[in-house]
Protein backbone atom coordinates (compact mmCIF):
# COMPACT_ATOMS: atom_id res chain seq x y z
CA UNK A 1 0.00 0.00 0.00
CA UNK A 2 2.85 2.41 0.85
CA UNK A 3 4.52 1.69 -2.50
CA UNK A 4 1.26 2.42 -4.34
CA UNK A 5 0.82 5.71 -2.44
CA UNK A 6 4.45 6.63 -3.19
CA UNK A 7 4.08 5.99 -6.94
CA UNK A 8 0.73 7.76 -7.12
CA UNK A 9 2.07 10.84 -5.35
CA UNK A 10 5.06 10.96 -7.71
CA UNK A 11 3.28 10.29 -11.00
CA UNK A 12 -0.17 11.85 -10.75
CA UNK A 13 0.91 15.52 -10.52
CA UNK A 14 2.78 15.13 -13.81
CA UNK A 15 0.14 12.94 -15.42
CA UNK A 16 -2.36 15.75 -14.91
CA UNK A 17 -0.42 17.84 -17.44
CA UNK A 18 0.43 14.97 -19.78
CA UNK A 19 -2.92 13.41 -20.59
CA UNK A 20 -5.78 15.39 -22.15
CA UNK A 21 -8.34 13.67 -19.89
CA UNK A 22 -7.00 15.81 -17.03
CA UNK A 23 -6.10 18.94 -18.97
CA UNK A 24 -9.06 19.79 -21.15
CA UNK A 25 -8.72 23.47 -20.20
CA UNK A 26 -5.41 24.34 -18.54
CA UNK A 27 -5.47 27.65 -16.73
CA UNK A 28 -2.08 29.30 -16.22
CA UNK A 29 -3.20 31.58 -13.37
CA UNK A 30 -0.80 31.89 -10.44
CA UNK A 31 -2.79 32.13 -7.19
CA UNK A 32 -0.78 32.47 -3.95
CA UNK A 33 -2.28 31.53 -0.58
CA UNK A 34 -1.54 31.26 3.13
CA UNK A 35 -3.00 28.69 5.49
CA UNK A 36 -3.08 26.88 8.80
CA UNK A 37 -3.61 23.19 9.63
CA UNK A 38 -4.47 21.29 12.82
CA UNK A 39 -3.12 17.75 12.94
CA UNK A 40 -3.48 14.46 14.77
CA UNK A 41 -0.26 12.52 14.12
CA UNK A 42 0.66 8.94 14.99
CA UNK A 43 4.30 7.92 15.47
CA UNK A 44 5.65 4.43 14.93
CA UNK A 45 8.47 4.10 17.49
CA UNK A 46 11.62 2.07 16.93
CA UNK A 47 11.76 1.07 20.62
CA UNK A 48 9.32 -0.29 23.19
CA UNK A 49 8.10 2.63 25.25
CA UNK A 50 5.09 3.67 27.29
CA UNK A 51 5.14 7.10 25.67
CA UNK A 52 1.92 8.02 23.89
CA UNK A 53 2.30 7.59 20.12
CA UNK A 54 -0.26 10.32 19.31
CA UNK A 55 0.79 13.95 18.83
CA UNK A 56 -1.24 17.06 18.12
CA UNK A 57 0.30 19.60 15.78
CA UNK A 58 -0.17 23.04 14.26
CA UNK A 59 1.13 23.89 10.80
CA UNK A 60 1.46 27.23 9.03
CA UNK A 61 1.98 27.25 5.29
CA UNK A 62 2.30 29.47 2.25
CA UNK A 63 2.03 28.35 -1.33
CA UNK A 64 0.55 28.88 -4.74
CA UNK A 65 -1.78 27.07 -7.06
CA UNK A 66 -0.42 27.26 -10.60
CA UNK A 67 -3.23 26.63 -13.05
CA UNK A 68 -5.92 24.06 -12.38
CA UNK A 69 -3.81 21.00 -11.67
CA UNK A 70 -0.51 21.99 -10.06
CA UNK A 71 0.69 23.67 -6.87
CA UNK A 72 3.62 24.17 -4.49
CA UNK A 73 3.64 24.82 -0.75
CA UNK A 74 6.12 25.68 2.02
CA UNK A 75 5.26 24.60 5.58
CA UNK A 76 6.37 24.64 9.22
CA UNK A 77 4.90 22.21 11.79
CA UNK A 78 5.19 22.19 15.58
CA UNK A 79 3.98 19.20 17.60
CA UNK A 80 2.69 18.90 21.13
CA UNK A 81 4.92 17.34 23.82
CA UNK A 82 4.40 13.81 25.06
CA UNK A 83 5.83 13.16 28.50
CA UNK A 84 6.05 10.19 30.82
CA UNK A 85 7.13 10.20 34.47
CA UNK A 86 8.64 7.18 36.21
CA UNK A 87 8.56 7.51 40.02
CA UNK A 88 10.44 5.02 42.20
CA UNK A 89 11.33 4.85 45.92
CA UNK A 90 14.43 7.05 45.77
CA UNK A 91 14.44 8.64 42.32
CA UNK A 92 12.27 9.82 39.44
CA UNK A 93 12.73 10.12 35.68
CA UNK A 94 10.75 12.39 33.39
CA UNK A 95 10.86 11.65 29.64
CA UNK A 96 9.65 14.19 27.05
CA UNK A 97 9.44 13.85 23.27
CA UNK A 98 8.33 16.38 20.66
CA UNK A 99 9.27 17.49 17.15
CA UNK A 100 9.03 20.19 14.52
CA UNK A 101 9.33 19.99 10.75
CA UNK A 102 9.70 22.30 7.77
CA UNK A 103 9.95 21.80 4.02
CA UNK A 104 7.94 21.94 0.82
CA UNK A 105 5.30 19.90 -1.00
CA UNK A 106 4.35 19.63 -4.68
CA UNK A 107 0.62 19.13 -5.28
CA UNK A 108 -1.35 17.61 -8.13
CA UNK A 109 -5.05 18.58 -8.20
CA UNK A 110 -7.85 16.65 -9.96
CA UNK A 111 -11.24 18.34 -10.32
CA UNK A 112 -14.17 16.34 -8.97
CA UNK A 113 -16.64 19.22 -9.36
CA UNK A 114 -16.54 23.02 -9.42
CA UNK A 115 -16.01 23.15 -5.63
CA UNK A 116 -14.19 19.87 -4.90
CA UNK A 117 -10.66 18.76 -5.83
CA UNK A 118 -8.92 15.51 -5.03
CA UNK A 119 -5.16 15.97 -4.60
CA UNK A 120 -1.93 14.05 -4.11
CA UNK A 121 1.33 15.49 -2.83
CA UNK A 122 5.02 14.68 -2.72
CA UNK A 123 7.39 16.64 -0.52
CA UNK A 124 10.70 16.97 1.28
CA UNK A 125 10.67 17.58 5.04
CA UNK A 126 13.33 18.24 7.66
CA UNK A 127 12.21 16.70 10.99
CA UNK A 128 13.84 17.73 14.26
CA UNK A 129 13.11 15.27 17.08
CA UNK A 130 13.71 16.47 20.66
CA UNK A 131 14.25 13.70 23.21
CA UNK A 132 14.67 14.90 26.82
CA UNK A 133 15.28 13.11 30.14
CA UNK A 134 15.29 14.63 33.62
CA UNK A 135 16.70 12.49 36.45
CA UNK A 136 16.18 13.32 40.12
CA UNK A 137 17.18 11.39 43.24
CA UNK A 138 17.96 12.21 46.86
CA UNK A 139 21.60 12.95 45.99
CA UNK A 140 21.60 14.62 42.58
CA UNK A 141 19.64 16.04 39.68
CA UNK A 142 20.69 15.76 36.04
CA UNK A 143 19.23 16.35 32.59
CA UNK A 144 19.86 14.84 29.19
CA UNK A 145 18.68 16.41 25.93
CA UNK A 146 19.15 14.92 22.48
CA UNK A 147 18.14 16.42 19.14
CA UNK A 148 17.92 14.33 15.98
CA UNK A 149 17.73 15.92 12.56
CA UNK A 150 16.47 13.92 9.57
CA UNK A 151 15.58 14.96 6.00
CA UNK A 152 13.00 12.68 4.43
CA UNK A 153 10.27 12.47 1.82
CA UNK A 154 6.57 12.63 2.56
CA UNK A 155 3.53 11.56 0.57
CA UNK A 156 -0.05 12.71 0.85
CA UNK A 157 -3.61 12.50 -0.42
CA UNK A 158 -6.66 14.60 0.39
CA UNK A 159 -9.81 16.49 -0.55
CA UNK A 160 -10.05 20.28 -1.04
CA UNK A 161 -13.30 22.28 -0.95
CA UNK A 162 -13.34 25.86 -2.28
CA UNK A 163 -16.06 28.06 -0.81
CA UNK A 164 -18.17 30.41 -2.97
CA UNK A 165 -16.20 33.56 -3.74
CA UNK A 166 -13.08 31.52 -4.59
CA UNK A 167 -10.92 33.01 -1.81
CA UNK A 168 -11.27 30.49 1.04
CA UNK A 169 -10.69 26.73 0.89
CA UNK A 170 -10.90 23.94 3.44
CA UNK A 171 -9.09 20.62 3.20
CA UNK A 172 -8.69 17.21 4.80
CA UNK A 173 -5.47 15.31 4.14
CA UNK A 174 -3.30 12.36 5.14
CA UNK A 175 0.51 12.42 4.86
CA UNK A 176 3.03 9.66 5.45
CA UNK A 177 6.70 10.26 6.34
CA UNK A 178 9.39 7.55 6.75
CA UNK A 179 11.47 9.54 9.26
CA UNK A 180 13.80 6.72 10.37
CA UNK A 181 15.42 8.39 13.38
CA UNK A 182 16.66 6.45 16.41
CA UNK A 183 13.31 6.72 18.19
CA UNK A 184 10.68 7.42 15.48
CA UNK A 185 10.46 5.15 12.45
CA UNK A 186 7.48 6.65 10.59
CA UNK A 187 4.86 9.36 11.09
CA UNK A 188 1.25 9.25 9.86
CA UNK A 189 -0.24 12.75 9.84
CA UNK A 190 -3.99 13.41 9.63
CA UNK A 191 -4.96 17.08 9.34
CA UNK A 192 -7.69 19.56 8.55
CA UNK A 193 -6.92 23.07 7.37
CA UNK A 194 -7.97 26.35 5.85
CA UNK A 195 -6.41 28.36 3.02
CA UNK A 196 -6.89 32.03 2.13
CA UNK A 197 -6.33 32.55 -1.60
CA UNK A 198 -5.23 35.98 -2.84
Amino acid sequence: MKKILFLAALLLPFAAHTYPIYTSSFNSDFRPYIGIDAGLNIADYTIDTDLDDTYYSATINAGARIGNHFGVELFFTQSSTNDLEYVYDFYAINHELYYNAFGFDIYGYYNISKEFDFFTSFGIANYKIYNEFDYLDIYMESAFKEKENEVTTRLGIGILYTFPGDHVSGLIQYQYSPINTEIIKTMSEFSIGMRYIF
